[in-house]
């Protein structure tokens, strides 16, 4: 047994050695905070370093912004005003200097006045044009613009070059397909810019450009499609192609295709009230294209003679040969931005265009849902177009007067407006329902998928109002082709069930347009989408023969 003294010294030896164990673990726990300390202030160092490196580049992409207009010079011709005016002893290339410089300048106003609106008024405007030199010179020579030489549109791009650092109009060659190269490149590269804000792109002749532009679709805040009703920009580039008739874009656009003495602005209409024997002529088809053989002499209306050095088919030929991506059909001015509205066409009157052809007002397209509910509708029981368009009918006709929802209603007239008028551009009746003009967007007349059966002058046409004249007095239509108000039976209204398909008026019952059952009017040629709505399941990519069914007489 220990003695007291031992266990006492036993005692402070165990205190000692505890005391020293806790200030180990003290010292343990002391470095690991430092060595914590250590690695968050590196962290910390490297968070700030990066954190610097952002606000550089952030302020790097703030500095010096700039937007880019990319132009397909071979589909966007400069406005006819613009390649200068003859003068005392100006020569042609003068003349063309002179109006590159004005088109470069006139381009930059009307891109910055777009900007303002936009709030990117500090960034500068840089333009990139590209074009077959060779083929456009060759294209504006027969149109009258230019000299007889090769490159005799030179002048105008060396003139527009100079006007400013930020402006280039280049030669891409004479190889197809060319400037669609070139501008897909730049859009690839500038779609991801920081420094560029905003993209203006010029090139939507040519569906070509869809699959480079779908997938900016989710941020189509930095895109402006130039020439499809999205921005105008007034003045600079023609609006129909040379000496033909109008392609599908806008009216006054910045960009657009080109057409004959076509103004900067727009005509404001005016009212006609002249109802001399002129208005009441058919007007003569073959003189539009000044194919007409019998001249002065002929029985019918001449008017809206085109120019007949050079048809709008071989300037696009020749172009399409050399550097094309410009459309093959001819396109008319947007529908939705220049065809009139209903509430804007005085009462006893309907609008023409310049060439005296008549337009439809513009009716907003209906949405899938109202399609596939008139169809179903139709199938159940066919639709009276009189009752439903006209509001007049005896209420003896058989058919489905029960009423139609506003977007119903509008899509019931969309599909009467799908059967072409047998008078096209001539007709002057009241209240007709037929199509006079396309108003289908995705027609395959203007490059799209969409059945039409409406003809070409109802493609071709210049949708731009130049007046409104007085619609014909006639009797009113009954059924069975009786009339009130006269003795004959013998009028537009008066079809027989048994005509073909598309010949008709707009007086028969929907689900059977003159005789025509509901597969005529939307049936479909192989590879195209039925007219006018592409969601229409059991239309799609077949091919359905048009039957006549009789519908008991028409009205």
């Amino acid at each position: 047994m220990f003695a007291d003294d031992e266990l006492v010294r036993a005692t402070s030896q165990l205190a000692d050695y505890r005391k020293n164990n806790a200030l180990s673990d003290i010292l343990d726990k002391y470095a690991a905070l430092i060595e914590d300390h250590r690695r968050l202030k590196s962290d910390y160092e490297e968070e700030r370093e990066a954190r610097e490196k952002y606000k550089q580049m952030a302020r790097g992409q703030e500095r010096n912004p700039f937007v880019l207009v990319l132009v397909d010079g071979d589909g966007y011709v400069f406005n006819e005003d613009l390649m200068g005016k003859a003068g005392d002893g100006d020569s042609s290339a003068e003349r063309l200097a002179r109006g590159g410089t004005n088109a470069a300048r006139l381009l930059n106003d009307a891109v910055k006045a777009s900007l303002r609106r936009k709030g990117l008024e500090h960034c500068q405007v840089m333009v990139r044009v590209y074009a077959n030199v060779a083929g456009l010179s060759k294209a504006l020579s027969k149109a009258g613009l230019v000299g007889a030489e090769k490159r005799s549109f030179s002048p105008f791009i060396a003139s527009f070059n100079r006007s400013s650092g930020l402006s280039d109009f280049v030669d891409a060659g004479e190889l197809k397909e060319n400037a669609d190269f070139k501008l897909r490149a730049l859009l690839q590269l500038y779609a991801e810019n920081a420094q560029c804000k905003h993209i203006y792109f010029a090139a939507c002749h040519d569906v070509g450009y869809i699959s480079d532009l779908t997938p900016h679709a989710g941020n189509s805040g930095r895109f402006t499609l130039l020439g499809m009703g999205v921005e105008e920009l007034p003045g600079v580039f023609r609006s129909a192609p040379l000496d033909g008739p109008a392609f599908y874009r806008p009216p006054n656009s910045v960009f657009a295709n080109t057409s004959t003495k076509t103004p900067s602005s727009p005509a404001k209409p005016t009212f006609n009230t002249s109802t001399g024997a002129d208005s009441q002529r058919t007007v003569c088809e073959f003189n539009k294209f000044g194919k007409c053989k019998y001249g002065a002499t002929c029985r019918y209306l001449h008017v809206g003679a085109a120019n007949t050095k050079t048809p709008w088919r071989a300037i696009d030929n020749e172009r399409s040969e050399t550097n094309a991506g410009s459309a093959e059909e001819p396109r008319s001015a947007s529908p939705g931005t220049s065809l009139p509205r209903k509430e804007d066409v005085p009462e006893g009157h309907i609008a023409v265009n310049k060439n005296n052809f008549r337009l439809d007002p513009y009716i907003t397209p209906p949405s899938p849902e109202a399609a596939r509910e008139l169809m179903a509708r139709i199938n159940k029981q066919r639709i009276c177009n009189s009752f439903h368009l006209k509001g007049s009918c005896d209420g003896q006709c058989g058919f489905d007067h029960s009423p139609l929802s506003p977007d119903l209603k509008r899509a019931l007239e969309v599909l009467a407006r799908s059967q072409p008028c047998p008078k096209r551009g001539a007709c002057r009746k009241v209240n007709c329902n037929s199509g006079h003009v396309c108003q289908t967007p995705d027609c395959r007349h203007r490059g799209g998928r969409a059945f039409c059966k409406l003809p070409y002058t109802s493609h071709s046409e210049d949708l731009a109002v130049a007046t409104y004249v007085p619609v014909e007095a006639g009797p009113r239509q009954t059924r069975q082709g009786s009339t009130v108000g006269g003795s004959s039976v013998k009028d537009d209204d008066a079809q027989s069930s048994s005509l073909s398909p598309g010949s008709g008026e707009d007086d028969t019952r929907i689900g059977g347009t003159n005789g025509a059952s509901v597969e005529d009017t939307w049936s479909t040629s192989a590879g195209y989408v039925a007219s006018p709505w592409e969601p229409v399941e059991q239309y799609v990519g077949q091919h359905v023969e048009e039957r006549i069914i009789d519908d008991g007489g028409a009205r």
